[in-house]
C-alpha cells in the first residue's frame, strides 16, 4: 500500500547562542573490543511510499483502526516535544493506533536533511526509532561524523550505514515527502494526520485523543478495522491527501527557492572605543583600519573566525590592526574566567599566545585548568596565579564571584558591547561597521577596502595616523536604553501593581499568547520587590492580530480585575497560554478563587472590549510594534541583555533616580 502525504506547522528555530549554534558533540568513544555488529533485518513494511517502507510503530496493519502520520524533522524543537506524545498514544491505544513517520527537513535547519537520510539508513537495519531518539537527544550535533558515531553506539553495521546514507534513493525519498508537503500547503513542522484529519503544530495529547476516539467509534460502528479501513476513512476525511497517499498521484516538484537579493552592506558606524594601553592589539597600533572583535573562549564560532582574521592580516599587513574585546556569554560558564586568564597573560606580554591556547582547549576552561595553560606558554606561574586568584572568590556553594582589575576590564568590554549592540559572539567592527558572526573573508574584504579609501581621504586632509580611528568613530552610534520621547499613559482603569503615583512607573504592553511576554512577568515582579513603594507596574493590553485568543483573554483578565484578582488571573493565563479557550475562562477563575459564572458573563458581554481597544490605541500612539514593549516613566526601554532585574535597575538607578 502506498502512502504519500504530509502536514506541518511552522517550527521555531532554536535560538541563540554565539552566532547561532553550539559546537558539535564529541564523537563516541571506540569500544574496547571491536566486534562485527550483526545486521538486523528491517521489519516487514505495512506502509510504503513509492515502494520504500515508512517507519511505523503501534497496532498491526490488520487490526489498526487509526493511522497517525507524524510529519517531523530532527532539528525542530517542537517536533522533539511531540515525540513523547506519540509514544504515549501508542501505549494508550496499543491495539488500535498505528503511528507512521514522514520526513520534512526544513531548509532553515541545515543538518535536518542529512539526519533524515541517516534515519533511513538506520531503518534499513531495523533501528529507525532508536536513531530517531538518539538524534532528538543530540539535535544540536547532527553533522556527518556525529551521525556515524550514533550508528556505532546503536550497534549498526557502520560501513553499511555509510553506504545506505550515500544512496541517492534515500535523498529522493525525502524529496518526495517534501514535494507532497508543499502540494498540501504544508510549510513547517510538526504536523499530523489522523485518518486524514489534520492537526497543525505541537498540541497536548488530549487533542489527539479526542480525534482518535472519534475514529475508533466510527470503526466500531462500521464493524471494520485494518489498513483498508484506514484508507476508506482517509478518503472521507481528506480527499486530497488520499489522492497522494493511496491513488499514487505524483506531487508537482518543489519550486526552486528564489535567490535572495544580497543585502547592501551596513554603513552604520558604531562608536567602538579602543584603549591602546589596556586592549589586546595585534598589528600596527596606528593602522588605518581597525577590526575590533567582540569574542569569547567557549564560543565555537569565535574559534571559527580565527582563520579569516589571519587571512585579513596576511592580506593587508600594516594597514589593519585586530583588537580583542571580551564578551563572555552568560551561558558559557567558564568564559569569564578564561577572559581574565588571557588578560593575566597580557600582563606578561603573552595575551595572544594564551588566546590561542584557550581556544585549543575550549572544552576544558575550568579555573583549575588555567594555570596549566599559563605554564605551557612559558608564563611566570607565580605571577599568573596571583593575578588570576586576585580576580575571584569562591563561595561556600563553590560558585565563583569575579571582581578585580582584569574582571573589571572584561565588564567594561561587556558594557561597551551593550552600547554598540554587539549581541552574541563573534561581532567584528571594521572601523565601527558591524559584521555579525563568522563571516567569510570576502565580506571582510569588501568593507576593509571601502574603509581604506575613507582613511586615505582623511589622511589627505591632514589627520594624523594616530588620530585616524578616533576621527572615524567620533560621531558613531551608541545604544540608548531609554528613548528620548516621553509618552503619557492613562492609568485610570489600568491594572496596576503598586501606587499609581510612584516615582518609578513601568508600563508593559503585553499579549497573553506571547511567549516572550510571559518571560517578563518574573523580572517585573523582582523590580517591584526591589524598589518597593517607589515603583508601580502597569499592565496594558496589546493583543496581536495573529493570536486569536489574545483579545478575549485580555478581556477575561480585566473581568478578573473586577473581582480583585487581576494579577492572579494574569499568571493563570500565562501558565496556560497554549490552552486559552473560551470554555476555560471559568476554569481559570475557579483556580484563583473568584466567581467563574460572573467572569464568564463579563467576557460574553464584552464588557471590557472597549478598554482593551483603547489601550491598544495608546500603544500605537507610543509606537508599540510588538510585545512585550516596556516604558519607564514614559520612555521606551530596550535592553540588549534582555529583560532582567539587573537591566532594569541599571537604567532606573542612572536615569530615573540619578544615582552615581
Amino acid at each position: 500500500m502506498k502512502l504519500k502525504m504530509l502536514m506541518l506547522l511552522a517550527c521555531l528555530p532554536a535560538f541563540v547562542a554565539c552566532g547561532g549554534g553550539e559546537a558539535p558533540a564529541d564523537k563516541a568513544a571506540e569500544p574496547a573490543v571491536k566486534a562485527e555488529p550483526a545486521k538486523p533485518a528491517a521489519p516487514a513494511a505495512h506502509i510504503t511510499l513509492n515502494g520504500q517502507a515508512m517507519p511505523e510503530k503501534g497496532a498491526s496493519a490488520d487490526k489498526t483502526k487509526v493511522l497517525v502520520i507524524e510529519v517531523s524533522e530532527f532539528q525542530c524543537g517542537y517536533c522533539k516535544k511531540a515525540a513523547p506524545v506519540m509514544e504515549e498514544l501508542k501505549a494508550d491505544y496499543p491495539d488500535a493506533v498505528t503511528i507512521a513517520y514522514m520526513h520534512q527537513p526544513l531548509a532553515m535547519h541545515k543538518d535536518a536533511k542529512g539526519a533524515a537520510i541517516a534515519s533511513l539508513a538506520a531503518q534499513k537495519q531495523g533501528k529507525f526509532w532508536e536513531m530517531h531518539d538518539k538524534m532528538f537527544d543530540n539535535m544540536r550535533a547532527l553533522k556527518k561524523d556525529n551521525l556515524e558515531a550514533y550508528a556505532k553506539e546503536l550497534g549498526l553495521d557502520v560501513e553499511q550505514f555509510k553506504k545506505d546514507s550515500a544512496d541517492p534513493a534515500s535523498a529522493k525519498f525525502v524529496d518526495t515527502n517534501q514535494a507532497i508537503a508543499v502540494a498540501l500547503g504544508a510549510r513547517g513542522t510538526p504536523g499530523f494526520f489522523i485518518n486524514g484529519k489534520a492537526i497543525k503544530g505541537f498540541r497536548p495529547k488530549a487533542e489527539f485523543a479526542k480525534i482518535i476516539d472519534e475514529e475508533i467509534k466510527a470503526a466500531d460502528a462500521a464493524g471494520k478495522m485494518g489498513m483498508e479501513w484506514v484508507k476508506e476513512r482517509t478518503k472521507a476525511n481528506n480527499a486530497q491527501l488520499h489522492g497522494f497517499v493511496y491513488e499514487g498521484k505524483t506531487p508537482p516538484p518543489v519550486p526552486a527557492a528564489k535567490p535572495r537579493a544580497p543585502r547592501p552592506p551596513d554603513k552604520t558606524v558604531y562608536k567602538v572605543t579602543v584603549d591602546k594601553k589596556n586592549d589586546a592589539i595585534r598589528g600596527n597600533v596606528d593602522a588605518p583600519v581597525t577590526l575590533a572583535v567582540f569574542s569569547e573562549f567557549q564560543c565555537p564560532f569565535c574559534n571559527r573566525i580565527k582563520p579569516t582574521l589571519a587571512k585579513v592580516e596576511e592580506t593587508y599587513g600594516d594597514k589593519v590592526r585586530v583588537v580583542f574585546k571580551h564578551s563572555p556569554l552568560p551561558f558559557h560558564k567558564e568564559a569569564l574566567g578564561a577572559s581574565v586568564a588571557a588578560l593575566c597573560a597580557k600582563e606578561q606580554g603573552k595575551f595572544w599566545e594564551m588566546h590561542d591556547k584557550l581556544f585549543e582547549n575550549m572544552r576544558a576552561l575550568q579555573v583549575d585548568k588555567l594555570p596549566g595553560y599559563a605554564a605551557a606558554i612559558g608564563l611566570n606561574e607565580g605571577k599568573f596565579n596571583k593575578c588570576l586568584e586576585g580576580n575571584y572568590k569562591k563561595g561556600d556553594d563553590g560558585k565563583l564571584t569575579w571582581k578585580g582589575k582584569q574582571a573589571d576590564q572584561v565588564q567594561a568590554d561587556l558594557d561597551l558591547a551593550a552600547k554598540v549592540m554587539a549581541r552574541g559572539t563573534p561581532n567584528t567592527f571594521v572601523n565601527g561597521r558591524k559584521l555579525t558572526g563568522a563571516k567569510p573573508f570576502e565580506e571582510f574584504k569588501a568593507v576593509i577596502d571601502e574603509e581604506l579609501k575613507k582613511a586615505d581621504a582623511l589622511t589627505g586632509k591632514g589627520i594624523k595616523a594616530a588620530d585616524l580611528y578616533d576621527e572615524v568613530i567620533k560621531n558613531g552610534k551608541t545604544f540608548q536604553p531609554l528613548e528620548e520621547e516621553v509618552n503619557t499613559f492613562d492609568l485610570t482603569n489600568a491594572a496596576v501593581m503598586g501606587k499609581k503615583n510612584a516615582k518609578i512607573q513601568i508600563v508593559e504592553f503585553s499579549d497573553f499568547q506571547c511567549p516572550f511576554c510571559s518571560r517578563v512577568t518574573a523580572p517585573l515582579k523582582e523590580v517591584k520587590k526591589h524598589y518597593g513603594d517607589d515603583a508601580v507596574i502597569v499592565f496594558k493590553n496589546f493583543p496581536l492580530s495573529f493570536h486569536k485568543e489574545a483579545m478575549p483573554a485580555a478581556q477575561a483578565a480585566l473581568c478578573a480585575k473586577d473581582q480583585g484578582k487581576f494579577w492572579e488571573y494574569h499568571d493563570q493565563l500565562f501558565a496556560n497560554m497554549k490552552e486559552l479557550k473560551e470554555k476555560l475562562w471559568g476554569k481559570y477563575a475557579t483556580a484563583v478563587g473568584i466567581d467563574a459564572a460572573k467572569l464568564e458573563k463579563c467576557v460574553a458581554d464584552k464588557t471590557y472590549e472597549a478598554q482593551v481597544r483603547a489601550e491598544m490605541a495608546e500603544g500605537r500612539k507610543a509606537k508599540v510594534r510588538g510585545t512585550p514593549s516596556i516604558y519607564i516613566n514614559g520612555r521606551k526601554f530596550s535592553s540588549p541583555s534582555g529583560y532582567n532585574l539587573a537591566a532594569f535597575t541599571k537604567v532606573i538607578d542612572k536615569h530615573i533616580l540619578k544615582k552615581k
